[in-house]
């Protein structure tokens, strides 16, 4: 089953991460404006129930304060520095920024639960898709929010990862660079009705490769140079 992708859809990891602090409103407006179709964020959930976006367990790399998200009220969390005066916002502040085509990705399983809290007073863009490394979490987001997009990333393409995304009822899969990453697998994948955003779109190679092999999307952490890459001739950069 072929299906040919030219331009995939062009998902900023944790927005302009390349340039900007990320997972901050900075970095997301960037990345917007570099012609990013979409960001992709992570949720965590502070110490008082708070939904924040923030990669890691804890604050010390990206801030300049320390100690584990889960630990820290809201109040906490807004005093520290992101980066070039950047606070971590709140999941709500980085909606209201991002716009519809959003991948949010649980880093917490906590997370799914005030997600489905939230989608009772807001409910989520239809174009919002929620992913993760864990099964767990899509499990749990399958259940609390059964409406919403799913989708498992994982480092490990091929069938397997496929089988687990149709037994999750997911509609997306995010595999990562390896040699498994295929045509073949890309148009399994199709087959099944489940769409492929694959990772990361570091550099020319990879993401002329991706577009090659037929994926839906790409993540990266460059959505400034997609565009170039994907349309530079062989001798470009």
């Amino acid at each position: 089953m072929n299906h040919p992708v030219t331009r995939p859809l062009v998902y900023a990891h944790r927005g302009a991460r390349a340039e900007e602090p990320e997972n901050t409103l900075r970095s997301y407006r960037r990345a917007l404006a570099l012609g990013a179709d979409g960001i992709e964020l992570d949720v965590r959930v502070s110490a008082d129930g708070h939904l924040v976006v923030i990669h890691d367990k804890n604050v010390d790399r990206t801030t300049d304060g320390s100690g584990p998200i889960a630990e820290l009220t809201l109040a906490e969390i807004k005093e520290l520095d992101a980066g070039q005066g950047e606070r971590i916002p709140t999941f709500d502040e980085a909606m209201e920024v991002c716009g519809d085509l959003v991948q949010v990705e649980i880093k917490a399983l906590e997370a799914v639960q005030a997600l489905a809290e939230r989608e009772r007073r807001t409910p989520l863009p239809g174009q919002v898709v929620l992913t993760s490394f864990s099964r767990t979490a899509v499990e749990e987001a399958a259940r609390l929010l059964p409406h919403v997009p799913r989708g498992l990333i994982s480092h490990h393409p091929g069938a397997e990862m496929l089988q687990s995304a149709l037994d999750l009822k997911a509609t997306w899969v995010c595999p990562e660079l390896k040699p498994e990453l295929t045509r073949e697998l890309v148009d399994r994948c199709h087959a099944a009705g489940v769409q492929v955003d694959a990772w990361p779109a570091a550099d020319r190679g990879n993401t002329r490769l991706f577009a090659d092999i037929g994926a839906d999307a790409v993540t990266t952490d460059h959505p400034g140079r997609i565009a170039e890459w994907l349309t530079e001739g062989d001798t470009g950069r």
